[in-house]
């Protein structure tokens, strides 16, 4: 009798784990915008693997049929493991020389404001100069052609010499003063598009550009940021000494509202996408972790840098003790990824992201 129960009980886990694994398999598929405690979930993603796993390996030896119960469920999230884990890159072969270089980084201005650390906005020009990108897209850029003291743009077109490059300027300050995107190329830029999302300072561009014969076209997006103050962050990084209610909420408040906007704004940029018949890449700052909506929508039948070739952890932005992985490369099948990596210099709270890639079809030749 008593075993019985013990397995009910098990049994009765069990289920309820199965089911946390389905609900975040189901974020891919419905916006959470009604049940926004289900974005919550894949921050705990690992341990309900986890878990299950172990249900699994539990009803084997106990009553295998049940084992199904959670099998179903991890075979479902499966995809979602490479996301976290790149178990691809240990086992992919190694690629051939690549035919182009790309790299995103959210610039935070340049740290025009940071007054501590004047050196700032040379040390990343100075970063970008040494990887020398063939594409570079930039978040949070800042530039003012009238300011000949805090020259930005002028100065990596310079060292990356080359004149193509596409500014999108999402807000604007007294004096000419400019933030936004901006995409840099060595490749000419054949057309260019942007578009800043409604009540934001974020927004996205496009820009086809021509690599040796082929039109590519580069996407840098920069959802909606998650607008947390100092106080948020003091919160956080105290948390561990005890749990402030109030502040906590706060900053649930403000993550669950971000990811209602999130939302709507990858449904957007997933539209262009849609109607766009050349090989992408998709850069940028999306604020969201990978499980998560905005994310999974933009990434449909695309590949992540990250998972082809990158390293575990893989965070890009470091703030208090978050450490989270949320600025991305995405790229077509047109495309083989040779390499990606991280530069762990904390001159903004964002890492840079640099992937290379090999047009596929010159694997075929």
């Amino acid at each position: 009798m008593k075993k019985k129960k013990a397995n009910k009980a098990l049994l009765i886990i069990n289920i309820l784990a199965s089911i946390l694994l389905l609900a975040i398999y189901g974020i891919e598929f419905i916006p959470p915008s009604k049940f926004l405690f289900l974005s919550l979930l894949p921050f705990l993603f690992t341990i309900i693997l986890i878990v299950n796993i172990i249900f699994v390996l539990i009803w084997i030896f106990v009553r295998w049929k049940y084992s199904l119960i959670s099998l179903i469920s991890i075979l479902l999230v499966i995809k979602y493991v490479a996301l976290i884990y790149p178990i691809q890159s240990f086992f992919s072969s190694k690629s051939k020389e690549a035919d182009f270089k790309v790299m995103t980084y959210n610039v935070m201005i340049f740290g025009l404001y940071d007054w501590e650390n004047t050196n700032i906005r040379t040390d990343m020009i100075q970063l970008i100069s040494d990887e020398n990108p063939d594409v570079l897209c930039l978040q949070e850029a800042y530039w003012n052609n009238s300011n000949s003291n805090f020259k930005t743009l002028k100065i990596i077109l310079e060292n990356l010499n080359t004149k193509y490059v596409h500014k999108a300027t999402m807000t604007t300050a007294k004096g000419g003063q400019n933030f936004g995107l901006v995409t840099i190329s060595k490749f000419p830029i054949l057309n260019s598009y942007s578009e800043k999302f409604d009540n934001s300072y974020n927004g996205f561009t496009y820009s086809d550009i021509l690599i040796d014969a082929d039109t590519v076209r580069v996407y840098n997006v920069h959802l909606q940021s998650l607008e947390f103050n100092q106080r948020d962050y003091t919160v956080i990084e105290n948390i561990s000494e005890g749990i402030n209610d109030l502040g906590v909420k706060t900053i649930l408040k403000k993550y669950l509202k971000s990811i209602k906007i999130r939302i709507k704004q990858a449904e957007i940029v997933r539209g262009t996408m849609n109607d766009c018949h050349y090989p992408i890449l998709v850069c940028g700052d999306f604020n969201d972790i990978p499980i998560s909506y905005s994310y999974l929508k933009l990434a449909k039948n695309l590949k992540d840098s990250f998972s082809a070739c990158g390293r575990y952890p893989g965070y890009t932005w470091v703030n208090s003790k978050l450490k989270l992985r949320i600025d991305y490369i995405l790229y077509s099948k047109d495309f083989k990824c040779c390499s990606h990596k991280l530069i762990e210099k904390n001159l903004s709270d964002h890492y840079p992201v640099i992937a290379e890639f090999r047009f596929a079809k010159n694997d075929k030749q």
